[in-house]
């Protein structure tokens, strides 16, 4: 949510259970609106190129700093 450590130290104990509650009801919102599933990520078991490509993401040139031999 943003908060540093020592933010979150301070902030009083009904304020953080009500930001839990709403990190919680935000949670179940998105999983009822992906019908279950957890929301898509950016994890490496979804970055190969064809599922880039398909999705749009898909890059016409590599960036230089991964770039091997040239």
């Amino acid at each position: 949510m943003g908060f540093t450590y020592g933010e979150s130290y301070n902030i009083p104990i009904w304020q953080r259970r009500w930001f839990i509650q709403r990190l919680n009801t935000e949670i179940k919102k998105s999983k009822d609106a992906n019908d279950g599933q957890a929301p898509p990520t950016k994890a490496m078991h979804q970055n190969t190129p064809d599922a880039r490509a398909m999705m749009g993401r898909h890059r016409s040139m590599v960036p230089a700093n991964l770039r091997r031999f040239t």
